[in-house]
């Protein structure tokens, strides 16, 4: 019943297997995979062999104190998910961190050192393949960035958030 109740959008449902011994049902279509299933029991995986990966991003920092919030990149957008061991995984980020552990300022983060000499420079110190498309920024960054204390509004900024449909 935990795992039934657990699930936000109804996917899971009570069922009986062929010789009559209770289970479930996941109805893959309604599943949004957050994983709120797996935290109640852990038998059921909400997994896919064959479709699922693993995606390495860097660089993310929720500070809010001294300078605004940062969204995460991703660096390595699709490896293999082979359980247990994740030796494509491991590699990855045993690249990353040598680099970073090699050419960073002491106590600077892996995203501050990332900034201070350029994602492209990051990829090349890593030996990870660089392309345009891995480190776009969240498409909702804007809206996020306006929440964070750094923010001040102007009133070229109410202009700009009037006219994109945002506060009035």
């Amino acid at each position: 019943p935990l795992v039934i109740a657990a699930c936000p959008t109804g996917a899971i449902s009570p069922s009986k297997t062929e010789d009559g011994k209770k289970t479930v049902k996941i109805k893959e279509e309604r599943s949004m995979f957050c994983g709120n299933c797996y935290t109640m029991c852990k038998a059921v995986a909400p997994s896919d062999k064959e479709g699922d990966c693993v995606t390495i991003m860097a660089g993310g920092k929720v500070s809010n104190r001294i300078h605004p919030p940062k969204f995460s990149k991703v660096v390595v957008p699709a490896l293999p998910n082979n359980f247990p061991r994740f030796p494509e995984v491991c590699d990855a980020v045993k690249k990353i961190v040598e680099a970073y552990a090699a050419d960073a300022k002491k106590y600077e983060r892996i995203g501050d050192w990332a900034e201070r000499i350029g994602w492209e420079k990051f990829f090349e110190k890593c030996g990870l393949p660089f392309s345009e498309h891995l480190i776009d920024d969240y498409r909702l960054a804007y809206d996020t960035y306006r929440t964070s204390t750094q923010f001040k509004y102007t009133d070229a900024a109410w202009e700009v958030s009037k006219a994109a449909g945002g506060i009035d």
